[in-house]
């Protein structure tokens, strides 16, 4: 049974906290919120940080607003003039209880998703209606591709093999509404989007007040799902008009021949390989599996996109990178639809050619910030690559195998990262290649990215000067890793890794694996007091026999004067 499970954010508001701010932003002594955009329609994009749906009695009728606490302060706004966007960081993989929730699919979108504390979305929370006997919400209509759901499944609640607690569900007229917690109290339930696109949400808010009259407010929400532009999306029910100048958003690139000659790959598997080359030499390519058919390319004529989906925070765990909750750019070792999933492969070599085992080498890194590449699994957690401690540094692989790494990138921006790969053969003959990849992280556009080396040079570089040392003791430690930075897709099967040992992986949050459910009943939606997840690192832990296996071990040097290595 996997420990990561979907649930509430961990995030408790008092009463009188969130009363107090309420009237501050009603009586306009709260200056708006910094973290907002614009859209093109005049709507406000609303796409990370907290934010409320707050019903409020004014002149005895009943209006839901959104308490938008993405700024500075709080900014009470009306829902059909918003569009929140469920930003492509957001994506997950759906776990089999939440199957009959959300569907049968691999992935979804969500807010206040069981990876909520490491991406910067939004995290909605529902609130009560002081002094009424009861409230409720109804979904009245949704539209859009893929189904809706509002669900509340706690880590708490998958230890104990309880089912999801399903709120609304555009597909299943028994999860039509759902009961508001009492008084101003926060709840934060899960937001699941089955598809990427514009959906629009038509939400009725209904109370029975203290003298028991009833009174109700409809409105219509617009959500941005995934690589949907917010900016284009119009408000409300769309009928909103759209300025004619406004354009539609370029669309995301894909794997092609890209203007200054590079091929541009960004999604999908790919291996830094190793391979036999012309008169028993060894080189070093990079295989394209992204294609029904792969190709072999020369590393310093492709560009890697790392897209923006790859944001995640920093945890402790990984404080080496930054500053806990920076943000970096992460590839994980397990694939995730949508991000290129970068291998390392020596298959071409087979063991009986091979004297000992294949070096790779990171010779030197340009780029606006570090890169660490780590074995992030709990059967190996060593860092292979760090070139915030300096550079080089290298590490070995098995002949004959294949193997995924995770990879973080601190900053947005062009990387050349240049790999030096070297073996020696079963005759003694020391072969090696070295060539440089271009990597286009985050919001660049790839298609304008030279490949291979940079010309330039005044860019900067993390290699170290002429005559630093290149080897050290490699028993040093770092914190253990923290599995929340993994991508929770199926993981691929036991490979041998670079360190040489074998690393199965058991569990997961593959969408088809786990425990199969059927589904759950209703129910009101309960406040959230103290936190509901507990920490990921520390749930780990518990499954793990001892805390040795989440250590990170400090990776070998290898000289680079001798970089081949020797027989045993």
């Amino acid at each position: 049974m996997s420990v990561l499970t979907h649930g509430r954010r961990a995030v408790a508001a008092t009463a009188a906290t969130l009363a107090a701010a309420l009237l501050a932003a009603a009586a306009g002594l709260v200056a708006a919120g910094s973290g907002t955009a614009r859209a093109d329609s005049g709507a406000v994009v609303l796409a990370q940080g907290d934010i409320d749906f707050v019903p409020q009695l004014a002149d005895g009728r009943l209006d839901l607003r959104i308490a938008d606490r993405t700024g500075d302060g709080t900014v009470l706004r009306e829902p059909s003039e918003v569009v929140l966007h469920v930003v492509p960081e957001a994506k997950e993989s759906i776990l089999s209880p939440v199957n009959p929730v959300l569907g049968d699919g691999l992935y979804g979108w969500f807010l206040n998703g069981r990876h909520a504390k490491d991406v910067f979305a939004l995290t909605p929370g529902w609130a009560g209606l002081a002094g009424a006997r009861s409230a409720e919400v109804t979904l009245d209509r949704a539209q859009g591709e893929g189904r809706f759901a509002l669900y509340t499944f706690t880590e708490e609640m998958e230890w104990s093999d309880q089912e999801p607690v399903q709120h609304l569900n555009s597909e299943d007229p028994a999860h039509r509404s759902f009961s508001l917690p009492q008084g101003t109290e926060r709840s934060v339930p899960t937001w699941g989007f089955a598809a990427e696109g514009v959906h629009r949400l038509t939400l009725t808010v209904s109370a029975t007040l203290a003298d028991g009259s009833k009174v109700s407010d409809t409105e219509t929400l617009a959500v941005a799902v995934g690589s949907t532009d917010p900016t284009q999306v119009r408000p409300g029910d769309g009928t909103t008009p759209t300025p004619t100048s406004s354009t539609p958003s370029a669309p995301t690139p894909t794997p092609s021949s890209s203007a200054p000659g590079a091929y541009v790959i960004d999604d999908g598997h790919i291996d830094l390989a190793a391979r036999p080359g012309e008169g028993g030499k060894l080189a070093f390519q990079i295989k394209d599996g992204t294609l029904q058919n792969p190709r072999w390319h020369e590393p310093d004529d492709v560009v890697i996109h790392v897209r923006r989906a790859a944001k995640r925070r920093i945890s402790e765990a990984y404080a080496f990178l930054g500053t806990p909750g920076d943000p970096v750019w992460w590839l994980p070792s397990s694939q995730l639809a949508g991000l290129v999933w970068p291998g390392w492969s020596t298959e071409g070599f087979p063991a009986s050619q091979v004297r000992g085992r294949i070096t790779y080498r990171l010779d030197s890194l340009q780029g606006p910030g570090t890169l660490a590449v780590v074995n992030d699994n709990s059967m190996d957690s060593t860092v292979l690559v760090d070139s915030g401690d300096g550079l080089p540094d290298a590490f070995e692989h098995a002949a004959g195998s294949h193997s995924h790494s995770a990879w973080a990138f601190t900053k947005e921006g062009v990387y050349r990262t240049t790999f030096t790969v070297a073996a020696t053969l079963t005759d003694g003959t020391k072969v090696s290649d070295t060539a440089t990849i271009a990597w286009a992280v985050g919001a660049v556009d790839p298609t304008t990215v030279k490949p291979g080396e940079n010309t330039d040079p005044t860019a900067p570089t993390t290699a170290p000067p002429s005559g630093t040392p290149t080897t050290t003791n490699p028993t040093a430690s770092r914190p253990g890793p923290d599995p929340s930075l993994s991508s929770s897709a199926p993981a691929p099967e036991a490979t041998d890794g670079p360190t040489g040992k074998e690393t199965p992986r058991t569990g997961g949050d593959s969408g088809n694996g786990g425990r199969v459910t059927s589904g759950s009943t209703g129910g009101g939606l309960a406040s959230t007091g103290a936190p509901a997840l507990l920490p990921v690192g520390l749930a780990i832990a518990a499954v793990c026999a001892g805390a040795a296996a989440l250590l990170l071990a400090r990776r070998r040097r290898e000289d680079p004067s001798d970089l081949a290595p020797d027989a045993p």
